[in-house]
């Protein structure tokens, strides 16, 4: 579709949405106005036209809000109603009165500023209007009755509420239950997806900016591989992509009795009686919400419905055709790394992440901990081509194995595109070895920049999300409906992905892609298990909308961003219900919650190994792959219509002669996106790299510690990452407690964790290894295992784990900071 005809389609459902929510169509105040009889006082004129927009006001200025500061108590409210019109006009008295317009109103329309309220009532908005003729009647009783007419009531819609990520097609289709929303039948037309609207040009002079652009990858996909086009499609492939997760995915990697004796390996002598619950905590797996069962010793899974036991998410036993268990136990690698879990049920706490809300990012998982216990997740990533390697040697596990993870619950799943770019053909993906493309990133004929070949860790993020944002991963490399490459890492074992033409892996790809996505598309945030106080997520919410945090008088150090108000929505999306109805933050409401800004290096100051070491060959090479959807290129044959020779000649031209994909790697803005917050509060730790442990830390950069560790929890010889709500989960600053260390506090040798010249630099070791990184490598160099629980401590010395960056926040107040963070407990 092109530009146009999207901002046709925005301009249609702006209408469509705005007759649905009532009239905004001249109004930038998230407020509407219904017209009225002339107020005959000025009592009568300020209870019926003025009083209901000084509720917004009483969100901040009351005693112990954010608004009560040197600068804001000479316009003071109180939580009394009834004290609203003495109290109105005694901070007009000491603003000045109206000399000839009053500060109340300047500051409230933008035309004076700062004010962290942002613009609540436009200068031609009803609320102006209003308060502006009460004003002159503070100023002139005797002419009042003159000037009365008024604009009208203004009715304002809720600051707080919460999609909680649904995505619009779940919400249309199965409906909320009443009357005034039902759930759809089979054949009804499913709506445009919000994400396709995020194009060039829209939303532009915004107060949310966008830049991440949506593409459409399947314009040349036959109609079996399109997005579903009615709810009865996207059920049905909802349900298939489930099924796929839950089932099709499992790769059988062991048995049932090879798994019962994993405990064997942890020095114990007999079975523990947890001894499901051990394993999560050792390797950092999670708990399952469904039913996973397995057979304990002794139990036919034919006869006991698969067994007493209960796998973590990651394992699934295997089913025969005829749908029974058979006792083998394989892995399902989505769920590794978007199996994550906040609470402990095994512990009695309540399920915060059930199937609804699948997927969240695990920041737990141990994949060194696995290769060296040899378990049925040995290879990591069963189906890539890891899978054809041997264990890791338990007496020589590197500190940084060969894809660079280095803590518990980082992975490098970028790193793995790379290397599925070394060993499998370009158009094909058959079996190519090949590591010099990484480097000539042409093949033969073409002279590139010698290029990073792996990528660098990252933290996982969470499913629920996708539906929310136009673009994936940390810099918004490729469109979200780029979905061939969801399935790159879960298409199935080695099997299926290394074969000599590659036409399994991609038959494989293509039968669930689409499947997978519809099922995301059906998740939702979990809601925050604890009560929420209520006036002050209110005023979280105004701040999180409306607050510049580049006004002049707050000298922020950090360059501002381009496009958008300054505010974080500006850069995170639109969540309040009066601000996504506002037309002067969305082009439309079926646009909330919709993030799609890339922060570029200079503003956002992560750190930027990431996207330093992805950027280079995935950019160059992405765009010619079968990844990148090349079908509607001219010139472009299909693999299956190509012999071995023709293809291997294909894949060594010079990029400029390969035909071009549709939805190549992001090329124009460098940087990283800025994700949607649904669901905010699970997701900890933070920043891409997961090296920043709550959200009060990401606002306040001063608080942040160079080495830190989550809080344990150890059952017997095995040691994990406390999970549990009651005592590792910090309610206030939202995210995970933590100790805070120095370097001789790490596990292992002095040598290795601390520099005797420089208390608070890299160690020697880590110099050596960061260089070794920064080549590109950063599983060169092989060190013994001395310190197994070193991989609990984050030490943001090493390349890549740097907690630097969103310090632009560091100019918010201590109270303003806990308004945000009290709002984003409702997202």
């Amino acid at each position: 579709m092109r530009v146009g005809s999207h901002r046709y389609l925005v301009g249609a459902l702006l209408v469509l949405a705005l007759a649905a929510c009532g009239d905004y169509g001249s109004r930038s105040d998230g407020a509407g106005h219904n017209g009225a009889a002339q107020a005959r006082s000025m009592e009568e004129h300020y209870t019926r036209n003025v009083q209901p927009s000084l509720d917004f006001c009483r969100s901040c200025h009351v005693p112990g809000g954010i608004g009560d500061v040197d600068t804001g108590r000479k316009f003071q409210l109180s939580s009394n109603r009834a004290e609203d019109l003495a109290n109105l006009k005694a901070s007009w008295e000491r603003l000045g009165g109206n000399n000839p317009t009053s500060r109340i109103l300047l500051m409230a329309s933008g035309q004076e500023t700062p004010h962290s309220g942002g613009a609540p009532w436009p200068k031609d908005s009803a609320a102006y209007r209003n308060m502006s003729i009460l004003l002159q009647c503070f100023a002139d009783p005797a002419g009042c009755v003159g000037l009365l007419g008024g604009a009208g009531t203004v009715s304002q819609l809720p600051l707080l509420g919460s999609k909680r990520a649904r995505h619009l097609w779940q919400t249309y289709c199965e409906g909320d239950g009443t009357a005034a929303s039902p759930a759809q039948a089979d054949s009804a037309v499913l709506p445009p997806d919000p994400r396709t609207l995020i194009v060039p040009g829209v939303n532009q002079n915004k107060a949310v900016y966008y830049n991440a652009w949506y593409e459409d990858c399947h314009v040349a996909s036959p109609e079996a591989e399109q997005s579903p086009k009615t709810c009865g499609e996207y059920r049905a492939r909802r349900g298939r992509g489930l099924k796929f997760l839950q089932d099709d995915l499992a790769i059988a990697q062991t048995t049932a009795a090879e798994f019962n004796d994993t405990w064997k390996k942890w020095g114990l002598t007999e079975r523990p009686a947890n001894f499901d619950q051990m394993y999560t905590l050792r390797y950092g797996l999670n708990h399952a919400p469904f039913n996973n069962p397995y057979p304990l010793p002794g139990e036919d899974p034919k006869t006991t419905a698969g067994g007493s036991g209960q796998l973590p998410l990651g394992l699934r036993q295997i089913k025969d055709a005829d749908g029974n268990w058979t006792g083998q136990i394989g892995s399902t690698d989505c769920h590794t790394c978007h199996g994550g879990q906040i609470g402990d049920p095994a512990s009695g706490e309540p399920e915060i992440v059930g199937l609804s809300s699948l997927g969240l990012g695990n920041a737990n998982f141990d994949s060194p901990m696995i290769a060296k216990d040899q378990a049925p997740l040995a290879a990591v990533l069963a189906g890539s081509p890891l899978s054809a390697l041997p264990p890791i040697n338990p007496d020589a596990l590197v500190s940084a194995n060969s894809l660079g993870i280095e803590q518990r619950g980082q992975n490098n799943a970028v790193g793995t595109f790379e290397l599925l770019l070394t060993v499998l053909d370009y158009d094909s993906l058959g079996l190519n070895p090949n590591f010099t493309k990484l480097y000539t990133a042409g093949g033969l004929g073409s002279v590139q920049d010698v290029d990073h070949p792996i990528s660098h860790t990252q933290d996982t993020p969470a499913w629920w999300n996708w539906g929310s944002r136009p673009r994936k991963f940390y810099d918004a490399g490729l469109s979200n409906d780029s979905q061939r490459i969801l399935m790159a890492a879960g298409a199935g074992d080695g099997g299926v992905v290394l074969t000599l033409d590659g036409k399994p892996y991609r038959e494989r790809i293509e039968h669930y892609d689409q499947d997978v996505a519809s099922y995301l598309l059906s998740l939702q945030s979990p809601a925050y298990p604890e009560s929420i106080d209520t006036a002050l997520a209110e005023q979280g919410a105004i701040l999180f909308h409306a607050k510049n945090l580049w006004a002049e008088s707050l000298h922020n150090p950090v360059p501002k961003p381009v496009g958008g108000n300054g505010s974080c929505a500006g850069c995170h999306g639109a969540y309040s219900p009066r601000y996504v109805n506002d037309p002067a933050y969305l082009e439309s409401p079926v646009l909330e919650g919709v993030a799609g800004h890339i922060s570029t290096l200079d503003v956002i100051g992560t750190d930027r190994a990431r996207v330093d070491f992805a950027a280079p060959v995935l950019r160059r090479v992405w765009d010619s792959t079968w990844f990148a959807y090349p079908e509607s290129s001219p010139g472009y044959v299909r693999p299956e219509d190509k012999s071995p020779v023709t293809e291997k000649i294909d894949d060594n031209l010079p990029l400029a002669l390969r035909p071009k994909g549709v939805c190549g790697w992001e090329k124009e803005v460098i940087g990283y996106q800025a994700p949607p917050l649904y669901g905010t509060w699970a997701t900890a730790p933070y920043f891409h790299n997961g090296s920043v442990p709550t959200i009060e830390q990401v606002l306040d950069s001063s608080k942040r510690s160079p080495i830190w560790r989550r809080k344990l929890q150890t059952e017997g010889p095995v040691t994990g990452f406390d999970q549990r709500l009651a005592t590792a989960y910090d309610f206030d600053a939202l995210g995970w407690k933590h100790d805070l260390l120095s370097c001789s506090d790490i596990p292992g040798n002095m040598l290795e964790n601390c520099n005797p010249l420089d208390e608070e630099g890299p160690s020697v070791v880590q110099i050596v290894t960061n260089l070794l990184a920064g080549l590109g490598w950063p599983g060169v160099l092989v060190l013994p295992q001395t310190a197994p629980h070193k991989r609990f401590v984050y030490d943001t010395r090493s390349l890549g784990n740097a907690n630097t960056g969103h310090q632009f926040a560091d100019v918010l107040t201590d109270q303003e900071r806990k308004a945000i963070i009290e709002y984003l407990k409702t997202l």
